[in-house]
């Protein structure tokens, strides 16, 4: 991991975890929320909303304290998603990041709930920061009660109907034969790069980023979010469940359709992903003397085409 990536990583965690700290509510439900959100992860939508704030004003000390509750926000309601897909009535997985997942442990109905309960407290904390004094009296940024707003009505929207429960309806759906490449596609950028899409981006909103810029994000992040579904469908069926954390071949199982299906084997799934890789390296390109750090953006998705899990 490039060494701002891990270092942005490093700073939520800590965060994290004084947000975890400070919940106390009823059991089960108090247990399951900090198990089903501590449960590992590569916490990659976090240091995206960091990465997006990075671009714009190159130093971490200036924006850490203003993004920090809308990277708790997006990594909850990113793990919230988990719970749901996990359930019975969705994907039905057991394992998740090498542990039983949360219905498993807690019960289907408990499972349902503390999802409820994450989305609801993504809204509490990302609106929390507007009580926030240091934040509102920062000097870098004009109009800091707009700008959160605007970001988080860009989290709600892209993790909405329009956005990743989009792809999650379709996803349940349209499961027959006549499924086609563009409407995966389409699946992939609502259930995956919408949310990739809402963290880069929120960053970048909440420190009054440009049009242009938020448009060259929105691109990469389309482009990331198809290359890293893809990559996940074939690791689903080359990988092991030691390596990833997760039951393998679950698509299979559940008769779902993948890319590899769509597009007649690995070759050409793995030829796609590099062209979207790509894809998502050029809209970088395109305003790389405009932001800080356009390195780490490249970097990032070539750790995801090396990635093993």
């Amino acid at each position: 991991m490039n060494n701002k990536l891990l270092e942005f990583k490093q700073s939520f965690e800590k965060y994290l975890d004084e947000y975890l700290a400070s919940i106390h509510v009823y059991e089960p439900i108090n247990d399951a929320y900090k198990y089903s959100v501590l449960n590992g992860g590569k916490r990659l939508r976090p240091s995206l909303t960091y990465l997006g704030a990075y671009a714009i004003c190159g130093d971490s000390k200036k924006f850490d304290y203003l993004v920090k509750e809308l990277a708790i926000g997006i990594e909850l309601i990113h793990s919230y998603s988990l719970v749901h897909d996990d359930l019975p009535c969705m994907d039905n997985d057991s394992l998740r990041r090498g542990k039983p997942t949360t219905h498993i442990k807690y019960g289907a109905g408990m499972a349902t709930i503390t999802g409820d309960a994450m989305l609801n407290g993504a809204i509490e904390v990302m609106l929390s920061q507007l009580d926030n004094e240091m934040a509102i009296g920062c000097k870098f940024v004009n109009n800091n009660y707009i700008a959160q707003v605007k970001a988080i009505k860009y989290i709600l929207n892209q993790s909405g109907m329009y956005g990743m429960i989009g792809g999650q309806c379709l996803d349940i759906k349209d499961q027959d034969n006549s499924l086609t490449k563009d409407d995966l596609i389409n699946r992939y950028l609502l259930k995956t790069g919408a949310l990739l899409k809402a963290a880069l981006c929120a960053g970048a909103i909440r420190m009054e980023a440009n049009e242009e810029i938020i448009h060259a994000f929105e691109e990469f992040a389309d482009n990331f979010g198809l290359a890293f579904q893809i990559q996940d469908d074939i690791l689903d069926i080359t990988s092991s469940i030691d390596i990833l954390g997760k039951d393998v071949h679950q698509d299979e199982n559940n008769g779902k359709y993948t890319y590899i299906n769509l597009v007649g084997g690995l070759d050409n799934a793995n030829k796609d992903m590099i062209m979207y890789s790509n894809k998502a390296k050029d809209a970088i390109k395109a305003i790389e003397n405009n932001i800080f750090g356009a390195d780490i953006f490249y970097e990032l998705i070539d750790d995801m085409i090396a990635r093993k899990k």
